[in-house]
């Protein structure tokens, strides 16, 4: 006997699908769930951090063996720690730097509070004194924003001698060109994409003609705004002023602020003090600049956390660039020399801008460059589909693929209860089927009505004219019967030439009348093969519970009426209750 193996097969084919699945997604989620962390083989971190405010050291170990001994690196930045883009650059660098075995020293010059050539001084003095103490021999220097940059220029000799300079976060275009020109010395500029900017503010903000360049007097701001003047060159048509917080008084500078329109658009490059000597964190000149301002955009082109406080822009990306000054490092601690490679002066942007100000100024989403980060973006469908596409999508494969099995195992299903239900020559119901129905009634007791029918002289037929022709015979008996079944009326074939019929409902009382009808039907010829055969049928009909009260019994009853019609010349029903 053949063995139903329709089950095993879907259960085959839903396992295989979600190992694949499991298989794709499963890099995916790494990606997403595991940290930006140095991981040794053990699966164990291998960072250390010991710090305070201005001085801290990292230490990381590419492997389990004791006996490599790390490189020696000292990264010197011109800002604290809590500067927002210290850490930013720290991420890149330490990402960049991946694999290699290092010890990195931070010292940070905290040039936002001291900047006086006494507090340089004080900084060499204090640099020069934990090197001579500790004998410090370094492999490598990074160095972090213009301050830094000048100091260790300055100071290379004295300090370091001639030990590779990688630099980044630098403002002054010519100061970066002119370091990177130095022995042993490269790095990255830190140049803004005023130019995208640009770009982007005319399309998002054609009615306002006037820029308003936000700065300080700060090293840093200076750079920015010479590279500003450089790009205004290029573009005679811009209407610009500057407000440098520098020369105003807290209460001049909100006052300045006021007084902007609907047709100033703000480049904020750096605002860190006012004319008061007032300093202000990222994130409170910010707050002070929006809090100053009504229904004016403002354009921040570096990438630092403003929060919600300004529209965004296309900014320099402070992680990316310390990431590719981390990877410009590792080249030359495996043996490359910094004089082969090129300061990089191009822009390394993000796009970055806050849900809440473009709500503000009726931005949309699709107007901005297709890669950007919403900061507190509402849910947007079509951009989480973009951002999600790969576990998206096979999700969605996984969702057809599933259907499809639940399609053909549907499918199966239906054509393994056609095979168990029906006649396999006729296509009607077959004994299984009809007793099921015939158990279902007689264990409610409802009302039915049997007959059983069979083909007069049936055997002769097939004598005569081959099996073939008989089995096309009961084809077309059974095709007449179905054009009379119905709701209430069911044929079945159960077996050779034996049928049934069952009634159910109101059609019971018409018994009599459907035998009629069924050896009307008959009494045209069947013809086979061009050949006209005349063809009978005998029907014995019992009915419960006229018949009998027992409904066990109804079948028995139907064969003897059945049996009356053969003995009595064939071609002909009779009811069981007429005999």
């Amino acid at each position: 006997m053949k063995k139903n193996t329709s089950g095993i097969s879907m259960l085959v084919i839903i396992t295989c699908c979600i190992f694949i699945a499991c298989f794709l997604i499963m890099p995916v989620f790494n990606s997403i769930i595991t940290p930006n962390a140095n991981i040794n083989s053990d699966g164990n971190s291998q960072s250390a951090y010991s710090y305070d405010s201005n001085s801290f050291t990292h230490v990381h170990a590419s492997g389990s063996n004791d006996t490599i001994i790390p490189f020696n690196i000292l990264c010197i930045c011109s800002y604290n720690y809590s500067y927002d883009t210290v850490p930013q650059h720290i991420q890149g660098i330490e990402a960049g730097l991946g694999d290699l075995s290092y010890e990195i020293t931070y010292e940070n010059m905290d040039a936002k509070r001291f900047y006086e050539a006494d507090d340089i001084q004080e900084f060499y003095n204090y640099l020069s004194y934990k090197i001579d103490k500790i004998d410090a021999h370094y492999d490598l220097i990074f160095v972090i924003d213009d301050t830094a940059l000048r100091f260790v220029i300055n100071y290379r000799n004295e300090l370091f001698g001639d030990v590779p300079v990688v630099f980044m976060g630098i403002n002054s275009v010519s100061d970066a060109t002119t370091s990177a020109a130095l022995h042993n010395v490269t790095g990255i500029s830190e140049t803004l994409d005023f130019e995208s900017n640009y770009d982007l503010m005319k399309a998002l903000f054609p009615d306002r003609n006037e820029i308003v360049v936000l700065c300080d007097g700060s090293n840093t701001s200076s750079g920015e705004y010479v590279e500003f003047l450089k790009f205004t060159e290029n573009h005679p048509e811009i209407s610009y002023r500057v407000l440098n917080a520098s020369y105003y008084t807290q209460k001049g500078l909100k006052r300045a602020l006021s007084e902007l329109d609907n047709n100033n658009i703000i480049y904020y490059l750096e605002f860190s003090q006012d004319g008061d000597g007032n300093l202000y964190t990222i994130n409170s000149a910010s707050s002070f600049v929006d809090n100053n301002v009504t229904n004016v955009p403002v354009i921040r082109l570096t990438m630092a956390n403003c929060t919600n406080n300004i529209l965004g822009g296309i900014s320099y990306s402070y992680t990316h660039a310390g990431e590719v000054a981390g990877k410009m490092a590792g080249k030359i601690l495996n043996g490359v020399s910094a004089d082969n490679i090129a300061l990089i002066s191009d822009t390394i942007t993000e796009s970055y801008f806050y849900q809440d100000k473009m709500d503000e100024f009726g931005i949309k989403s699709s107007q901005l460059p297709a890669d950007s980060y919403i900061a507190n973006e509402r849910f947007n469908p079509i951009r989480y589909y973009q951002e999600n596409a790969l576990i998206l999508n096979l999700i969605i494969l996984i969702i057809i693929l599933l259907f499809i099995i639940i399609v053909i195992q549907a499918k199966a299903n239906r054509q393994h209860e056609r095979m168990l239900n029906n006649d396999y020559l006729t296509q009607i119901p077959n004994r299984h089927y009809i007793n099921q129905k015939i158990d279902q009634l007689n264990s409610t007791f409802t009302p039915y009505g049997l007959a059983m029918i069979d083909v007069d002289h049936f055997k002769d037929i097939n004598d005569t004219y081959g099996h073939l022709v008989g089995d096309e015979v009961l084809v077309e008996i059974s095709t007449r019967f179905s054009s009379i079944a119905s709701k209430y009326i069911t044929f079945a074939r159960i077996g050779g030439d034996e049928f049934m019929m069952l009634i159910t409902g109101p059609e019971i009382d018409n018994a009599d009348n459907i035998c009629r009808q069924i050896q009307n039907i008959i009494r045209n010829a069947v013809v086979i093969n061009k050949k006209k055969l005349e063809i009978t049928l005998s029907i014995g009909c019992a009915l419960y519970p006229s018949d009998t009260n027992d409904p066990t019994q109804i079948m028995a009853l139907a064969d003897r009426a059945l049996y009356y019609v053969k003995e009595n010349g064939r071609n002909d029903y009779k009811l069981f209750g007429d005999l």
